[in-house]
């Protein structure tokens, strides 16, 4: 189960990803139309505002919305097969009218996050505009600085070896046949072309969220159903990876109750660490492990 979990996670995060570069090019190609190629008046970047906001709408939270709602659905459907394999009654089992009513409160909760960072950072995109136009910069560099802010290390570029890099990193990043290949392009993008083009962006932000708006929803909607059907306890379960933190290597594979997590939860810390519910942040940011129900005498 951690493994199909982990894979649409990956998958929803490749989705919102592979949105950014449309979004970068409808931004700029929406720019360049608008002041042809120049920039001219303060009046004009104001004026510019509005058009932002429909293609961040159109290109980037349409396209969230309906992944989320592809993708959530596929999760709730993990999280039914699995309790479908636990021995408790079948009425448990179902999808219930309260259990439609939790994951339609996830997506839109979860959906609120890509708005947040959505008006952010056209706020940040808008600002740039204007900027540019008060300090008369080059046309290209604003062009550069948007990039920037969208898809950072990752944007489109006129160098050929830069593209060639990212499309590598972009089509085999999901491939663990191909780790090793992949660290060491993305370590040679950031090294040789990232002294300008790193910092924050709305795809190192996008991505995080759609990554970990996967696990968390699962972590709601199975919880959710764990208190329906009366289970207590919980196993840790997931894959270890090179950095995984303390918190998810010792919790591994143990069966605790929800009160023993809890109480283990409030009483350590840990670097990377979020604030919240246990069962839910886990052990914090881009975390790959859950929680699943169980009960101690099914392992007799």
């Amino acid at each position: 189960m951690s493994k199909i979990l982990e894979q649409l996670a990956d998958q929803h995060e490749e989705r919102i990803i592979n949105v950014l570069y449309r979004l970068e090019e409808d931004v700029v190609k929406e720019v360049t139309r608008a002041t042809k190629g120049q920039l001219v008046s303060q009046r004009l970047a104001i004026q510019l505002q509005p058009k932002l906001r429909q293609i961040i709408e159109a290109t980037y939270l349409n396209e969230a919305d309906l992944i989320i709602n592809e993708e959530y659905n596929k999760i709730a459907k993990v999280v039914l097969d699995t309790f479908g394999k636990m021995p408790i009654p079948n009425k448990f089992k179902n999808l219930t009218e309260v259990d439609l009513a939790t994951i339609n409160a996830l997506k839109t909760q979860s959906f609120s996050g890509f708005e947040d960072i959505a008006e952010r950072f056209l706020k940040i995109i808008n600002d740039e505009v204007y900027q540019s136009t008060i300090a008369g910069r080059p046309f290209e560099d604003m062009v550069k600085n948007i990039r920037q802010h969208i898809n950072g290390v990752y944007q489109r570029s006129n160098t050929r070896e830069i593209n060639e890099l990212v499309d590598f990193i972009n089509e085999n990043k999901f491939d663990n046949s191909k780790k090793v290949e992949v660290e060491e392009a993305i370590r040679k993008l950031h090294t040789q072309y990232a002294s300008d083009r790193a910092g924050n962006n709305l795809r190192r932000y996008s991505g995080q969220i759609a990554h970990d708006s996967v696990m968390q929803f699962h972590g709601q909607f199975t919880v959710s159903k764990a208190k329906e059907a009366g289970l207590k306890h919980y196993r840790y379960t997931g894959t270890l990876v090179r950095d995984s933190r303390p918190f998810c290597v010792n919790m591994l594979n143990k069966v605790l109750t929800e009160k023993e997590i809890r109480d283990i939860w409030n009483n350590q810390g840990w670097q990377g660490k979020s604030t919240g519910d246990p069962f839910i942040v886990r052990g914090g940011y881009r975390c790959r492990h859950t929680w699943i129900p169980t009960d101690p005498k099914w392992d007799i």
